[in-house]
Formats: C-alpha cells, sequence, structure tokens
C-alpha cells in the first residue's frame, strides 16, 4: 500500500518526466506543428507550476513564493503572447521558447522544490 509521501514522490516524478520529455521534444523536432504542438504542452505545464507554487505559497503564507509564482506564470503568459505575435519569425519564435522553458523549470524549482 502507498503512502502519502510514496504518492507524492510518484507525482513528482512523473511531472518531472513530463516536463524534461516536452522540453527537449520542443528543442529537438524539425517538424514546425509537431514544435508549436510541444510548445503549448510547455505553456500548459509551465501555468499549472505556477499555479502549484502560488497555492503552495498562500496556503504556507510564503510572500516570495508567491511573487516567484507570479513572476513565472507571467513569463508564461508574455512566451504565449510572443509566439502568437511572432508571424514566423524564427528569432522571436525561439525566444518564445526560451521564456516558456524558463518559466517551467523556474516554475517546477518553486513549486516542488523549494
Amino acid at each position: 500500500m502507498f503512502t502519502s509521501l510514496d504518492l507524492l514522490i510518484i507525482v513528482t516524478m512523473g511531472l518531472a518526466a513530463g516536463t524534461l520529455l516536452s522540453l527537449c521534444l520542443m528543442f529537438l523536432l524539425k517538424n514546425k506543428t509537431a514544435k508549436r504542438v510541444c510548445f503549448y504542452i510547455v505553456e500548459g505545464f509551465a501555468l499549472y507550476m505556477a499555479s502549484v507554487g502560488l497555492r503552495i505559497g498562500i496556503a504556507g503564507m510564503f510572500p516570495s513564493q508567491i511573487l516567484m509564482a507570479v513572476f513565472f506564470a507571467l513569463m508564461g503568459i508574455v512566451a504565449f503572447v510572443l509566439e502568437r505575435v511572432s508571424k514566423e519569425n524564427k528569432k522571436m519564435l525561439l525566444i518564445s521558447r526560451i521564456l516558456a522553458a524558463v518559466s517551467l523549470v523556474g516554475g517546477f524549482v518553486n513549486a516542488l522544490l523549494l
């Protein structure tokens, strides 16, 4: 039988694996459509991780964690808007992917490792 800590570790490892896989696919795939789908998956993960960090920060009254969660959520939103406005500009798309990756990794560290 699993304890609560076992289930938490399983969920954390699953989120870490999904994060790593989506980040690798977003940067390594050659197909534009597949890259865009991976970008949206990364954005979804990033906003979810920011919301988890925000809920943990609010529940524990940690103002620094709340600020970091809001910062990473805003960074993810900026990456999404930048990707939608870029009009197939390769440099802007790369910047939006990098922002999404930083938002995801930062939100993951903020929510689950700090």
